[in-house]
């Protein structure tokens, strides 16, 4: 048994000298630079017409926050992607936009579902799309 304990302590002694020598490394050594994201303040809120209810428009931003898409993914995660919708909802359209969506008597469902739709996609944005395509190929 004494040769075996021997053998394990060089092994451990080697192991232990291989990763002193090895010198620590900087994020530039990996091959990619840290990436710069603008403040927020810095973004300008650009906002464009969803829809309208009578003569009032309501509008969601022009480009939607990448944060939002992972908070809805996150949740979708959680709770599954119908019940993850309506959190998404009130978070791009705001709480009046929805509550008046929730009121109308005169939207239908295939207004409602491209509504759904076009919010989905501008949040989670074509790569998304084609990301789960060439996941499955």
């Amino acid at each position: 048994m004494a040769s075996t304990t021997s053998a394990r302590t060089r092994q451990t002694a080697a192991a232990r000298k291989r990763a002193a020598a090895t010198p620590n490394t900087v994020p530039g050594d990996l091959g990619f630079e840290p990436i710069r994201i603008a403040a927020d303040d810095d973004v300008p809120d650009e906002r464009v017409a969803l829809f309208y209810i009578g003569d009032d428009e309501y509008t969601i931003p022009k480009h939607i926050p990448r944060g939002v898409a992972l908070q809805y993914l996150r949740h979708a995660a959680e709770v599954g992607h119908e019940v993850a919708t309506a959190p998404l909802l009130i978070r791009v359209l705001g709480e009046d936009a929805y509550m008046a969506l929730e009121q109308s008597k005169a939207m239908t469902q295939e207004q409602l579902e491209q509504i759904v739709d076009i919010i989905i996609k501008q949040a989670l944005g074509a790569q998304e799309k084609e990301g789960k395509a060439a996941r499955r190929g």
